[in-house]
């Protein structure tokens, strides 16, 4: 979910029922504009995101379909838990998950705290994200490693809408995520820059 400082808000728990698709783009600056065209605007400036994902030793969230993440995306700290959605609530070919996450003022407190009660960084990642938002949606402009991609999240006939005016079609819907998009495309330990400052799981 968009988690960036105009769209945060607060300090409290956020709970939603998260539903997005993504989609491979090459040149972003040329999409950005038809999105301007399309009468979105800006709702949060460019910026850098470092993602660690935590699992047990066992794997047991990854067995259970769910997600733990510590992001540092700008000026936030954002603990996320993702969940597969609640029965009769999914939408085939959407990704739909259940998402709590919560603001923390330490990164690596954060972090320290997760490891001392047993989850380790299994996969750490990177991208640079801006984010739009109009016509009832959000879009994330990602800019990663494995390539460039858009991410549009509100409901599944506005994001329909949306994707077949930007030239696109259901079949080009990814509901795959970005490690699994790495690793297709040949990428091996954790989805870094080149010369990237942070290295394996060391934020």
């Amino acid at each position: 979910m968009p988690d960036q400082q105009s769209l945060g808000g607060g300090s409290g728990v956020m709970e939603m029922q998260e539903i997005e698709i993504k989609l491979a783009v090459g040149e972003v600056g040329r999409l950005r504009s038809d999105l301007f065209s399309l009468g979105f605007r800006v709702a949060v400036p460019r910026f850098h995101e470092l993602n660690l994902v935590f699992d047990t030793r066992d794997k047991d969230l990854a067995r259970r379909r769910c997600l733990l993440r510590l992001r540092r995306g700008g000026v936030r700290n954002v603990l996320t838990a993702k969940a597969p959605s609640a029965p009769g609530r999914d939408h085939p070919g959407y990704k739909v998950r259940r998402e709590t996450e919560v603001l923390v003022s330490d990164f690596d407190a954060t972090r320290l705290i997760l490891e001392n009660s047993g989850f380790e960084v299994v996969f750490t990642y990177e991208k640079f994200r801006e984010i739009l938002e109009g016509r009832g949606v959000h879009v994330m402009l990602d800019e990663t490693p494995a390539g460039n991609f858009i991410e549009i999240e509100g409901e599944p006939s506005a994001i329909d809408r949306l994707a077949l005016d930007m030239g696109f079609r259901k079949e080009d819907y990814i509901t795959a995520n970005y490690r699994t998009l790495f690793l297709a495309g040949g990428g091996t330990g954790d989805m870094l820059f080149p010369q990237s400052r942070h290295e394996s799981g060391k934020g």
